[in-house]
């Protein structure tokens, strides 16, 4: 959602972001955050605390707050891991898509520092059937 406040040339660049673009694709989370938060709606009140807490690490070392641990929401924390796998399996303006293998690979070398352990043996545990739902044809 806060990447509507990214401008495009940022949005699009096939290379990578050098720092002062980089600074401004993190503003995302919290402006995400800030234009969901005040719904009644329950689900939209949940999409603001996606928002505001995916890019955040198990080891505290993530954006915005640099929560750590069970202070990330368990929405944020289950997010941040789903936010990787689809990115990585996907193809971007700025990469290709990344063999199941590779990525498997990757999850668990985060494990305990950019994700919470214990979804990544569930998220391991289900690999399957997200494989199926990622692969599904619209």
């Amino acid at each position: 959602m806060g990447k509507i406040g990214i401008p495009d040339y940022i949005l699009n660049k096939p290379d990578k972001l050098v720092s002062d673009e980089w600074e401004i694709m993190k503003t995302h989370a919290a402006k995400g955050f800030e234009i969901l938060k005040e719904s009644k709606r329950p689900i939209v009140k949940a999409g603001a605390i996606i928002a505001r807490d995916h890019h955040e690490r198990w080891d505290g070392t993530g954006y915005p707050s640099g929560k750590a641990g069970e202070d990330i929401h368990i929405y944020g924390r289950i997010s941040a891991l789903a936010d990787v796998y689809d990115a990585l399996r996907h193809k971007r303006c700025y990469k290709e898509a990344w063999p199941i293998e590779k990525v498997v690979d990757l999850i668990q070398s985060e494990r305990g520092k950019h994700f919470e352990p214990r979804l990544v043996d569930i998220f391991i545990a289900h690999l399957d059937e997200l494989e199926q739902v990622l692969t599904q044809s619209p």
